[in-house]
């Protein structure tokens, strides 16, 4: 067994180094062209060897008894699988959102929004540590998705943003990559130079520079007349 997970682990980390570097490619080239769609695939393909190994480690954890961990990965694994598949399957569905694309956003989505709120809650109510702070950070961002579900209601016919909900997708799995990166396998690095409350920086700064960066882009594109 432990052959078995290790191997996992390995395989966890080579995919998830390699997108890392892949999703850089298609966000700095041409959109639309060659490079483009391959390095994007690429990177698409091993997120989700990340996601899915991320999530059978997660269960691993939890029955050696590491919650914490357990939660984390568990939690990061289904924050990367929403829009990882939904900036993807939006490619598909330029003109119309199919049913079976607003189910699916819906059920994952769903999925996330009850994750975080029991991250949330169980932070608060289980644990006593200054992890109880990264949790709720953590559940926040997963109910933030109640936004999404409830518009996804609204919103059954036409998809005029669909470039926009693309990069959005996109930009988003990168959060979560990175700030798995940062905070499990730079975890050892960074600690020597960050203690204390200083610790939670790699957990936070993905999401705060990639939202800077949505922010950023969506008001470029609004500029040139790409999205409304």
């Amino acid at each position: 067994m432990k052959t078995i997970i290790s191997l996992l682990l390995f395989i966890h980390i080579a995919a998830g180094f390699t997108s890392l570097v892949l999703f850089w490619i298609p966000a700095f080239t041409k959109k639309g062209n060659k490079l483009h769609r391959q390095s994007g695939n690429w990177y698409v393909y091993l997120m989700w060897v990340v996601v899915i190994s991320s999530a059978l480690l997660s269960i691993n954890n939890a029955f050696i008894g590491r919650t914490n961990m357990a939660l984390f990965l568990g939690f990061i694994a289904i924050l990367t699988a929403n829009p990882l598949w939904y900036g993807i399957a939006i490619l598909k569905s330029k003109q119309q959102l199919s049913d079976g694309f607003i189910i699916t956003h819906r059920l994952l989505t769903i999925a996330q929004v009850l994750f975080g709120l029991f991250l949330l809650v169980y932070g608060w109510w289980y644990v006593d540590t200054g992890i109880r702070y990264l949790m709720t950070f953590f559940g926040i961002i997963g109910i933030t998705g109640l936004g999404d579900l409830i518009r996804s209601f609204k919103t059954r016919n036409g998809n005029t943003q669909w470039y926009k909900k693309h990069y959005t997708g996109m930009i988003v799995s990168g959060i979560a990559a990175y700030t798995a990166f940062f905070s499990f396998g730079g975890s050892q690095y960074f600690n020597d130079y960050l203690v204390g409350n200083l610790q939670l920086i790699p957990w936070i700064a993905p999401t705060v520079i990639g939202t800077t960066a949505l922010v950023v882009l969506g008001a470029y594109y609004r500029r040139k007349g790409i999205i409304q």
